[in-house]
Parts: C-alpha cells; sequence; structure tokens
C-alpha cells in the first residue's frame, strides 16, 4: 500500500461531493473550521451540482475528483458529505492516476466506496474520517488527532475512544486496517473494488440499519467468504441501530452471538463514521492491532 505524503501546514485541500447533493452554508461552516486548522481549500468546479438525488451527474463528479487529484498544488481531498452516488464513479477511474500521485483521501459513509477503489485497485491508503459539509462543519470531531494521521509519519499508537468501547470477545490480533460503512462494504461484494479481506483487522460501522439487516449484511460477506481469514473485528458505535426501544436485546448482545464462530477478538462502539460522540480518523490499509486496550496503529499513514 503506498502512503501518500503528509499534508503540510497551510496546504491547499480540494472539497468534492462524489454522492449526495451539498447545502453552501454547511461547506461554508465547514471550510471555515479547515481556516482554522491552518488550511486553504478549493472546491470542485461541480461541488453545488444537482441531480435527482446526487451532486450532479457521475461524469461531474467524477471529474471533481480527478481535477482536483490531478492538480500538483492540491494536497488532499475531502469530501463534502456520503449519502448515495460514490459506486457510480469507480468504473470510470484509472488506478494509475492515483498511484503515480498519491494524496490523502478522507470521506466516510458512501465514501467508503472510493476507499475500497483506492485500496483493491490502485493500492493507496485512504483515511476513513470526517467530512467536510457534515461533522467538520459542526466541529464534532477529533481534530488533533485527524491532524496527527494527515501531517507526521510516526505510528499513533492506540486510537482515542470512549470509555464505551465494549469487548465483545477477548484477545489480541495483527491485520491489515481495513473496511468502512457496512452497506457500502456488503454492496461492493462481487467486484474488484472490494480489498481483499485476508489477514484484515475489520472496521465496520453503520448507521440507522436494524439488527436483522446487520445480520442479513454480515451472513452475505460470511457466505462469499470475506471473513474467513480476518484477524479481528471492531464495530462503530451503530448509532439508531435497533429495531424498537423495547426490542429486549441489545445490539451488543446479537453482534457477540453471532461473530462467537469466528474465534477472533471483536470491539464494539469506536468511534468512526457514523457516531454519537466526535468522530475519529481511521487510515485504511496499514497495519493495526486490536487487543482488550482497544485499536492501535502500528505504522504511520502519511510518508
Amino acid at each position: 500500500m503506498l502512503k501518500p505524503p503528509r499534508v503540510r501546514a497551510g496546504a491547499l485541500v480540494g472539497v468534492i461531493a462524489p454522492a449526495s447533493p451539498v447545502r453552501r452554508e454547511f461547506v461554508d461552516r465547514g471550510i471555515a473550521e479547515l481556516s482554522r486548522l491552518g488550511f486553504r481549500t478549493q472546491v470542485g468546479a461541480h461541488l453545488y451540482a444537482r441531480g435527482r438525488y446526487t451532486a450532479g451527474g457521475w461524469q461531474e463528479r467524477r471529474d471533481d475528483l480527478l481535477a482536483l487529484w490531478k492538480d500538483t498544488e492540491v494536497e488532499a481531498v475531502f469530501c463534502a458529505r456520503g449519502g448515495y452516488g460514490s459506486m457510480e464513479l469507480l468504473a470510470s477511474l484509472a488506478p494509475e492516476i492515483f498511484r503515480e500521485q498519491p494524496k490523502v483521501f478522507l470521506g466516510a459513509s458512501d465514501v467508503t466506496a472510493v476507499h475500497g477503489f483506492l485500496g483493491a485497485r490502485a493500492g493507496v491508503v485512504a483515511f476513513h474520517g470526517p467530512m467536510v459539509a457534515q461533522r467538520i462543519a459542526r466541529g464534532s470531531y477529533d481534530a488533533e488527532g485527524l491532524l496527527r494521521l494527515i501531517q507526521t509519519p510516526e505510528p499513533a499508537g492506540v486510537l482515542s475512544a470512549p470509555d464505551t468501547l465494549e469487548i465483545l470477545h477477548r484477545g489480541s490480533a495483527e491485520g491489515t486496517l481495513l473496511g468502512g460503512c457496512l452497506s457500502i462494504v456488503v454492496s461492493l461484494v462481487g467486484t474488484p473494488f472490494l480489498p481483499p479481506l485476508e489477514d484484515a483487522v475489520l472496521f465496520l460501522e453503520d448507521t440507522l440499519v436494524k439488527p436483522y439487516q446487520i445480520d442479513r449484511m454480515l451472513m452475505q460477506l460470511k457466505l462469499a467468504g470475506c471473513l474467513d481469514s480476518v484477524r479481528g473485528l471492531v464495530f462503530g458505535q451503530m448509532a439508531n441501530c435497533e429495531q424498537h426501544p423495547d426490542q429486549g436485546y441489545t445490539l451488543q448482545e446479537m453482534l457477540r452471538d453471532w461473530t462467537e464462530h469466528l474465534g477472533v477478538p471483536v470491539l464494539f462502539g469506536f468511534p468512526s463514521g457514523h457516531t454519537e460522540t466526535d468522530a475519529v480518523t481511521l487510515p485504511l490499509g496499514i497495519r493495526a492491532r486490536i487487543d482488550s486496550e482497544g485499536l492501535h496503529l502500528l505504522e504511520g499513514a502519511v510518508a
């Protein structure tokens, strides 16, 4: 996996909307926050385009991604939001463009599809984290952790997590940190855009899906052989993932029972992606360890 160059203080950061439409006032708030962090910004030419339920046509969204990626002055590309639409871009992207000039690429939710492309086709480390018109705009993210990951090549060590991080199955394991939004990871099964999950520490998170739907998606991963040799599982906070407030069981109990047969360490409640607390950034494609203390990054994510 290629590591992108570190993002320097005062760097120019590109902002794109590869999926659903964005509202200008939310983007403006996010850009103000990036300015507070010391970054300059350049938005994609079609950032505010609107289709039926996407930020313009797929060609416009693809062109914004490629234009900012090829711009030698742009050191990182941050996504404004997720929603739906990122998968439409994948078949038209040439891996060599991203390998020849790797950059920090930040996003979550539907952007997991582009992370999959970067991992499976381009072999470039990607960053699962807060987005410009959402958590960055609201200030609901771990800014210090984000800056450390994209600006310093040293390993970050154990990542901060709330005291609510739960151990579903004890143990210790090392592997390549991969994953993202569960719904999108499952959507990539059977395509060339799902990175191989052998020997992975697999991070999975989602929101507003019911326990039986999570069961079904995990079963699809199992039947496709994707869980046969994972080293460990880390679940996100899984915000609002319940059948009913009085359903009589917790999601943690369901996931503990479901994953028991895998025989690997399993954590629940890591705050990345759709979270109930400040969102933490995860670099996808680097070596990591899972144990009773949490999630440890064993190498830096940038060069």
